[in-house]
């Protein structure tokens, strides 16, 4: 199972308590999980978190995951072709 959460100044959010807010970050993590679609069954064997940081410098953190589906969601994210 992938968790998805969105985090900003140390704290970290599963659902956002402003209705607006809520939809802006549902429709964030639909589009997360449309690009990684291509590595949908390798991600569905996996136990693993994307957290999205929205501080001064925004990133993607991945945890829990294994070193080769690591890379091949951070190739996914830079619009980069997995290599063997």
């Amino acid at each position: 199972m992938v968790q998805v959460s969105y985090s900003y100044k140390n704290r970290e959010f599963f659902h956002m308590e402003d209705s607006i807010m809520n939809q802006i970050a549902e429709s964030g993590k639909r589009m997360l999980f449309a690009l990684l679609e291509p590595i949908h069954e390798l991600l569905m064997q996996e136990n693993g978190k994307i957290r999205i940081c929205l501080d001064e410098r925004p990133n993607i953190e991945l945890e829990g995951f294994s070193a080769l589906v690591k890379y091949r969601i951070e190739c996914t994210l830079r619009g980069e072709e997995f290599e063997n």
